[in-house]
C-alpha cells in the first residue's frame, strides 16, 4: 500500500496576522496531494491549539472531506483495543485518515480534545494506545499510535501499554513525542524503550524533518507544515513523506506553495543601516510568491538602529523581524537544554521545579499543568489544598 505521511500542521497557528492562512494552505497541498495513497497517516499537532476557533475547527473539517470522496477499496478489518463498530466513519469508502493527538491538543483527562472530536464527527480514526488493521486486495497493515503524553511519563505508558506487531500485517508504530538523540533535555524518551520489531516508525511533535532507522526498520520524523519557531533550521524546505509497504521506499514531498524563511546573523561592530537594508534587498532580488520572512539576529554590543524604520520600508515586500542577543542568551545558548525548549515547555520546567520543592507528587504536577492550561484555577487551588 501507498502511504502519506503528515504531521504539524498547527491549524491556527499565527490567527489574526498575515501568516494565518500559511498552515491552511500548505495542509491543503499536502492533502490534494495524498489523493492517490491508500491510507493518510497524521502524526499529531494537527492543531495549534487545545480548544480551536469554530472557524479553525469548520476549515479542519473542509480540508478533511477531500480524502473521503476518494474510493481506493481500504477497509478497517479489526481494532486493536479498539471498537471498530465505535468509529463512526461518515463515507467509509474513501481513503482512511488516522491521526494521533499531539503536545498541543492534549487537555485534561475526561475532557476530549479536537483529533477525538474530529473522529465523533466522523472525519478520521483516533488512536491512543491502541490501533486498527486494515486491508487491501489482501495485503494488511496494523497502525499502533500512542498520543502525546509529558514526557516524564511517556516511557511508563509504553511501558504499560506494550504494543506488539500483529502477524501476517506491515506493522506501523505512530507517536507524538520529543526523543532522545533527536532532542537534548531532560526526562525525554529514549528511541531505545520503543517497542521492537514493527516495520515503519513514525515521530511527529520535532519540526525538522528527517529520515533514520531503527533496529533495521525505517524511522521517519515528517516535520511541521508551517514554521513556528524561526531558527537555522527553519529555512530547510517543508514537506511530507510519501512510503511504499512493498518497497519500503519513502520519498520526502517538498510543499511548494511554502513561505520561505531567512535567518541572517550580522555583528553589530560596525554594522549600519544600509547593511542591514542591502542584505535585505539581496534576498528578495531572488523571487518569491509569497512574502518571506527574514529573521535578522544582531550579534554584539547594543547598538541604537532604526529597526522600526527598516520593518517599516520592507513591510510590503517581506516579513521582517530582529532578534537581539543579550549577555544572558549566549549563557542559556550553551545549554541545549534550555535552549530547545519552548516558552511553554519552560513554564511547565519551572512549574514543575517549584512544585517538586514543595515535595508534590509528579503526577500532581501533571494534573496542576493541565488544569491551568484549561484555566481551571479552582480547581488546582482544591488539588493544592487536598495534597
Amino acid at each position: 500500500m501507498k502511504i502519506t505521511i503528515l504531521s504539524d500542521f498547527h491549524f491556527g497557528f499565527a490567527a489574526g496576522t498575515e501568516r494565518e492562512e500559511d498552515a491552511f494552505e500548505a495542509a491543503k497541498e499536502a492533502i490534494e496531494r495524498s489523493i492517490d495513497s491508500d491510507v493518510i497517516l497524521i502524526a499529531g499537532d494537527m492543531f495549534d491549539t487545545r480548544v480551536p476557533s469554530t472557524e479553525v475547527f469548520v476549515r479542519a473539517m473542509q480540508l478533511l472531506t477531500k480524502p473521503m470522496h476518494a474510493e481506493n477499496g481500504v477497509r478497517i478489518s479489526k481494532g486493536i483495543s479498539k471498537k471498530v463498530e465505535d468509529i463512526p466513519l461518515i463515507k467509509s469508502e474513501g481513503i482512511p485518515v488516522i491521526a494521533i493527538h499531539g503536545t498541543h491538543e492534549r487537555r485534561v483527562r475526561g475532557l476530549m480534545n479536537p483529533v477525538e472530536a474530529l473522529e465523533r464527527a466522523g472525519f478520521l480514526i483516533y488512536l491512543h494506545c491502541n490501533g486498527v488493521v486494515l486491508e487491501k486486495n489482501g495485503e494488511k497493515i496494523c497502525i499502533q499510535g500512542m498520543s502525546g503524553v509529558p514526557d516524564q511519563f511517556s516511557a511508563g505508558v509504553l511501558d504499560q501499554w506494550n504494543p506488539k506487531p500483529v502477524e501476517n500485517c506491515f506493522n506501523i508504530f505512530m507517536f507524538h513525542q520529543s526523543l532522545s538523540p533527536f532532542m537534548y533535555a531532560p526526562h525525554l524518551l529514549p528511541v531505545e524503550k520503543l517497542p521492537r520489531d514493527f516495520d515503519l516508525y513514525i515521530c511527529g511533535h520535532m519540526h525538522e524533518p528527517k529520515k533514520s532507522v531503527y533496529r533495521e526498520s525505517p524511522f521517519i520524523i515528517p516535520g511541521s507544515l508551517v514554521t513556528t519557531q524561526i531558527t537555522k533550521e527553519s529555512m530547510k524546505p517543508m514537506g511530507f513523506w510519501s512510503f511504499e509497504t512493498e518497497s519500503r521506499k519513502s520519498e520526502f514531498r517538498v510543499i511548494e506553495n511554502q513561505r520561505k524563511v531567512y535567518y541572517v546573523v550580522m555583528d553589530t561592530g560596525n554594522l549600519e543601516r544600509d547593511d542591514i537594508e542591502n542584505e535585505i534587498g539581496k534576498i528578495l532580488e531572488t523571487g518569491h510568491k509569497k512574502k518571506p520572512i527574514v529573521r535578522i539576529k544582531l550579534k554584539g554590543k547594543e547598538k541604537n538602529l532604526p529597526l522600526d524604520e527598516i520593518k517599516s520600508r520592507f513591510v510590503d515586500k517581506a516579513i521582517v523581524s530582529f532578534r537581539k542577543e543579550t549577555e544572558e542568551e549566549k549563557i542559556q545558548a550553551k545549554t541545549l537544554e534550555e535552549h530547545r525548549l519552548s516558552v511553554q515547555e519552560l513554564w511547565k520546567k519551572l512549574l514543575y521545579e517549584n512544585l517538586r520543592e514543595l515535595k508534590l507528587n509528579p503526577k500532581t504536577f501533571e494534573h496542576v499543568f493541565e488544569l491551568l492550561l484549561e484555566n481551571k484555577i479552582d480547581e488546582v487551588m482544591d488539588l493544592l489544598k487536598n495534597e
